[in-house]
């Protein structure tokens, strides 16, 4: 891992920082996100393909919660250069997460 990379992820991990860069990228700059409603998140997850298992590691990644309730799931990828299967990967971590979060629910049922 490259220090510029190590040094974007500590910097994104204080919650003022990620909260200042989801709202500028997604509100226009407007304070909807506030610090203190960002909880995180493990990046780590595994993928299985054909039999193969495969570690996924993202950048950053926190949840929005109001109350009780996860309102999204924010994640940062950091790349100096394109990369043209990123939006893959990304779906994959993203769908990591939707398979965690299902588990749980289920065994809460139970």
């Amino acid at each position: 891992m490259k220090s510029k990379d190590i040094t974007q992820k500590m910097l994104e991990r204080y919650n003022d920082v990620f909260a200042d860069i989801v709202n500028v990228l997604l509100f226009n700059s407007k304070k909807i996100i506030e610090e203190n409603a960002l909880i995180d998140t493990p990046t780590g997850s595994a993928l299985k393909i054909d039999g193969d298992i495969y570690s996924q590691d993202r950048d950053v990644a926190k949840y929005w919660k109001n109350s009780q309730i996860n309102i999204a799931l924010f994640g940062l990828e950091n790349r100096t250069t394109p990369e043209k299967l990123m939006p893959l990967r990304v779906i994959g971590y993203d769908g990591a997460e939707y398979k965690k979060q299902v588990l749980k629910e289920n065994r809460h049922k139970r």
